[in-house]
């Protein structure tokens, strides 16, 4: 039985098994799956709130121009690729993007998922 429907909702983000990020229309990260921190290669620590994505992600331009773009135009992606590099690695990234609303409608952020596919990509 679930006792707390906000805890199952988070529980759900914490396991999926690819990486989430969601961003607010002024561009503060409100959240970062565990997933994304692996795929990313950022501890934990610097995954925390109340850092711009610009801040949080600044060794990823390919990744902040996604999120700057959507927020911008909110234009959603269904299926794309970028290249980012970690560590001197080049990591091909598959990702969509979203726009996050609220029951009414009004736009809250944007949101992207996406998984490393670098080793799919290469075959």
């Amino acid at each position: 039985m679930i006792k707390n429907i906000q805890e199952y909702y988070q529980c759900i983000l914490d396991n999926l098994t690819g990486g989430l990020i969601s961003v607010d229309l002024k561009g503060k990260v409100v959240y970062v799956n565990p997933m994304a921190g692996k795929i990313l290669r950022t501890e934990p620590e610097t995954c925390c709130h109340d850092k711009s994505y610009q801040e949080m992600f600044e060794g990823f331009p390919a990744l902040m121009e996604v999120i700057k773009e959507t927020i911008e135009t909110g234009k959603c992606v269904r299926r794309a690729e970028i290249s980012i590099m970690h560590a001197n690695t080049p990591l091909i990234i598959g990702y969509s993007t979203m726009l996050v609303k609220n029951p009414e409608g009004t736009e809250l952020g944007v949101t992207v998922i996406f998984q490393d596919i670098s080793f799919t990509a290469r075959k």
